[in-house]
């Protein structure tokens, strides 16, 4: 599902149930940035598992698929930051634009104990100026997430806390993932994925939901969709050169499950 937010700038304090899972999936066209308070969770980004705990803080950029899923017999507490691309010029013009892609790709960042107070009293101040704001808020927010970004930038830098993409646990459903977001052009079946990775259709369909949220028919179909709206974007190709290049059955099927998850038809989206 694509979404999309009114502003420029949004943050909320959520809690959530435990064992709280997305209802469905999101492709933003902003970036997500997600501070774990409390609890834990499983977050699924494009093709990658990341396990968060509390201190965690995940980068999410525009366009990629993710979902979340929460753990444990415990409420979880999370901020959730979201801001455009064009909210950047600032921080590019002070450490340059090379820096700012390479550190606001997808990561995850465990915040060390000592500087999480830190870290919560920024997003709080954020929290406060965009609830309540006055004619200084704007100004407020941008030093606010400006300061927040160059702390995470310096984490990434200094600190050797950068996590690993996935446990031990879910490592093949992390490889089927993978697979299917590099092969998503070719003819893929549940029944291919059971046959090539040694192991029953009904189990990979049950541990691939549990570990990413997603059920692996619609994993494929996001896929396949981003791709598809890239293509329309930048290039001239035919609708069916376009299903046939994004491995679907033919144009009418691609058209359906294209409407069905962005809520345009190709034509209307292009």
């Amino acid at each position: 599902m694509l979404t999309d937010m009114p502003n420029d700038f949004k943050i909320e304090k959520i809690k959530r149930a435990a064992n709280f899972k997305m209802p469905t999936s999101h492709v933003h066209p902003f970036y997500d940035v997600t501070y774990l308070i409390s609890g834990e969770c499983t977050c699924f980004v494009n093709h990658n598992i990341y396990k968060l705990s509390k201190g965690d803080l995940i980068i999410i950029p525009p366009g990629e698929i993710h979902r979340s899923t929460f753990h444990g017999n415990m409420q979880s507490e999370r901020f959730v930051l979201s801001f455009r691309d064009d909210q950047l010029g600032w921080i590019r013009s002070l450490i340059g634009e090379k820096l700012v892609a390479e550190s606001l790709k997808t990561d995850v960042i465990s915040i060390p104990s000592k500087r999480r107070d830190y870290v919560e009293s920024l997003l709080n101040k954020l929290l406060f100026e965009s609830d309540d704001p006055d004619i200084l808020s704007p100004a407020f927010i941008q030093a606010g997430l400006l300061e927040l970004l160059l702390f995470v930038i310096r984490c990434q830098q200094y600190e050797n806390n950068v996590l690993k993409e996935i446990d031990v646990d879910n490592q093949l459903m992390q490889e089927i993932a993978t697979y299917v977001y590099n092969n998503y052009d070719k003819k893929i079946s549940l029944d291919d994925m059971a046959q090539r990775f040694h192991i029953s259709r009904s189990y990979l369909s049950k541990k691939f939901k549990t570990a990413t949220g997603f059920g692996f028919k619609e994993y494929l179909n996001m896929v396949r969709i981003e791709e598809s709206k890239r293509l329309l974007s930048n290039t001239d190709y035919s609708l069916i050169d376009i299903a046939i290049a994004t491995g679907f059955e033919n144009q009418s099927y691609f058209s359906r499950i294209f409407k069905k998850y962005t809520g345009l038809t190709p034509k209307q989206f292009r």
